[in-house]
Parts: structure tokens; sequence; C-alpha cells
């Protein structure tokens, strides 16, 4: 926003909207930014994420246990992001945890703009030749709930880290990466 001319202060709960969205999005709602700044606001925030950004995310505790667990019980697992899908998969490199997934599928923006969730989700199980009952999302966002739910697979809300609220009304959900070895015995 600096670099825009533009006020980059808004209180911190604003900015957790950031987590989720297609990053477009996110400018829209938290900066209430015009369209004419948009395109100058994704380069900038690109450029420094490309190069700073990515390496600044925290595994949560326990998270590659139960990768490993579920990948030992066979479970066939797929990131299906709307980051963007090489920095996706840059990062489930750097982190270490890229070889628990059978495919890393994110965002590949066209001019025309960006792929949707259940568009990423389709993509996902079309690539892994799983079927829409076979699946389930794990998300931390209104965007994967309304995602799973277009592209008609399972939903398990997680409540930790940027997640759902505690109090949330949600169908299934877990409370710490742990809890998911309890879904998926």
């Amino acid at each position: 926003m600096e670099r825009l001319g533009l006020d980059p202060d808004v209180p911190q709960q604003q900015m957790r909207k950031f987590i989720g969205p297609p990053i477009s999005e996110c400018f829209k709602v938290v900066y209430d930014l015009p369209q004419r700044y948009l395109a100058d606001a994704l380069s900038i925030y690109k450029e420094r994420y490309k190069s700073e950004g990515q390496y600044q995310a925290l595994v949560y505790p326990h998270m590659a246990d139960v990768l490993d667990a579920l990948h030992g019980r066979e479970y066939l697992l797929a990131v299906g992001t709307l980051k963007n899908e090489s920095t996706a998969k840059n990062m489930m490199t750097h982190y270490g945890l890229a070889s628990f997934f059978a495919v890393v599928r994110g965002d590949v923006s066209t001019p025309s703009g960006g792929r949707t969730k259940a568009e990423i989700l389709r993509t996902v199980m079309r690539d892994t030749n799983m079927k829409p009952e076979w699946s389930v999302l794990v998300g931390d966002t209104e965007h994967d709930r309304n995602g799973a739910n277009e592209a008609n697979v399972g939903f398990v809300a997680v409540t930790y880290g940027f997640g759902f609220p505690h109090d949330a009304s949600l169908p299934m959900s877990v409370s710490s990466p742990l809890e998911l070895l309890t879904l998926f015995p």
C-alpha cells in the first residue's frame, strides 16, 4: 500500500481476511482498493511473496507427523489451494512436506481471471482418479467449505490457526492436526 501511495494501516482483525480468498479479492475487501490500483497491488504483492513471504509461513505442530501417519495408512493426499501453483509446490518442498502428496494443484491464473476452489478440487480429483464421494477437503475458510460443496466433496473444518472460530456451526471439525487421525483411522 505504501508503494502505491495509499495508507497501509488496517486493524489486525481486518488483515486476517487475507487468509483464504483469492488475493485480488483480499485487496478489495481489506483495503477497499479501487480497481485502478489492483494490477499494481497484485504485482507488488506477488514480487514480495515470491522472494520472502512464502518462506515466512509456519507448519502447524504435529502436521508432518499427521501427514506421515495418513500416508502410511495409504490415504491418497493432495493439495488444492488458491495459491499460485508453482508457489504452493515450492512451499511444500521448502517445508519438507512435498513427499506426502500425490499432487499439488493451485491457481494458474490467466488474463481472464483465476480458478475457483471448486475448479482446483476437480483438477485434483481428475489428476488422482478420485471420485467426489471418495474425497474430503480439510480446510480453514469459507472459500474451502464453499468449494467443497460446489465440487460435491466432503469437508472437515479446522478450528486451529487461521481456521473457523471454535463456536462456528460446523457439521465436522477438528481443533488440532492430531484430531485428523481419529477421523481417518
